[in-house]
């Protein structure tokens, strides 16, 4: 299903209905500049690294896992409501806060290390690998048409409202696009949309505007799924 919106997302930008009644300068850019064919080849061309970028990139991501689950593991142990260990004891959602509280305390450092995006992408490919072997489409039709529909419903209705909402607001049409993508497939998904379309000045805004909704969406999503579990 997220591939089909991804699809879906891709092709907006070529339909004339959208290019008519939206702003795209992203877009015409790239159309201008006659490169839209090669965008991600330049973007992802060779970087210089160093052995010491590696370390710094893997012993900073090692570290902060840890601090995390030490960090987490000491909430659970002070607090015994479960709606406070299951938010302030999540190891994952205490990694997100941390991760981000630190490069904004020590944003020079993480600036100076080479490699880390590649790195972190190549990582996170093989994340969607692992998680994807497993499933079964023939299963997921058979036994869960429902959630189908239902997951349908809800990614059709987050492009509908988010472009809706965008024209009342007279939002860029690359910005709503890569936003719906990012509230779907987070900032990964969304980062490589904007460089495989060439739309190179949203990747950095993107990152950040989809970290930044890791942050609070996680948070949000396990306080809710603690509060309602509370009911049953």
């Amino acid at each position: 299903m997220m591939a089909l919106l991804f699809f879906i997302l891709i092709s907006i930008p070529a339909l004339k209905w959208f290019q008519r009644h939206y702003a795209m300068p992203f877009e015409e850019k790239v159309k201008a500049d006659g490169n839209s064919g090669n965008s991600a080849e330049s973007y992802w061309k060779r970087k210089d690294i160093s052995l010491k970028d590696i370390a710094f990139n893997a012993g900073a991501a090692f570290a902060l896992v840890a601090v995390s689950m030490k960090v987490s593991g000491y909430f659970k142990s002070i607090f015994s409501h479960p709606l406070l260990t299951g938010t302030l004891g999540d190891q994952y959602l205490v990694l997100t806060s941390l991760t981000v509280l630190i490069i904004f305390l020590f944003p020079r450092f993480f600036e100076r290390l080479n490699g880390s995006q590649e790195l972190g992408t190549f990582l996170i490919y093989l994340f969607f690998v692992v998680i994807g072997i497993p499933a079964d489409l023939r299963l997921i039709v058979t036994n869960a048409p429902l959630i189908l529909l239902f997951v349908f419903i809800i990614a059709i209705s987050n492009l509908a409202v988010s472009l809706a909402a965008g024209k009342l607001f007279r939002v860029r049409l690359e910005e709503i696009l890569l936003a719906v993508n990012a509230t779907v497939g987070g900032p990964t998904t969304a980062a490589a949309m904007a460089i495989a379309k060439g739309w190179r000045e949203l990747v950095a805004p993107i990152m950040l505007v989809g970290t930044l909704g890791y942050l609070i969406g996680n948070y949000v999503g396990t306080f809710m799924g603690n509060w309602f579990s509370s009911f049953l």
